[in-house]
């Protein structure tokens, strides 16, 4: 169900039962509601061996977080999660006049 369109009331359809009954299982089986893309960043950053390298090339070589997100081929986010469960004190965010703004 998760990631999926189901309304409860769709659900208790599908199930033959009633909605308080869903909502009732619902409660007692939580269900990850977030978004595939959040559990993939989430899946992303808790790589330990990967984090490992992404702090040296973040501190040793002053990579930006972009550049690493760029060269592992993963998100920005992911990267930035990653340090920051690691305990990487993050550096502020510098604008680089010209350079077009990534969406």
């Amino acid at each position: 169900m998760p990631g999926s369109d189901f309304s409860v009331a769709q659900l208790a359809h599908t199930l033959e039962t009633t909605t308080a009954h869903v909502v009732h299982l619902l409660s007692q089986h939580p269900v990850d509601w977030s978004p595939p893309r959040f559990r993939r960043t989430l899946r992303t950053a808790n790589r330990s061996a990967r984090s490992a390298q992404w702090r040296l090339w973040y501190e040793r070589d002053h990579l930006s977080l972009q550049a690493i997100a760029d060269r592992e081929d993963t998100s920005l986010a992911a990267i930035r999660l990653a340090l920051l469960k690691n305990g990487t004190r993050l550096r502020p965010a510098r604008s680089c006049p010209g350079r077009p703004r990534r969406k």
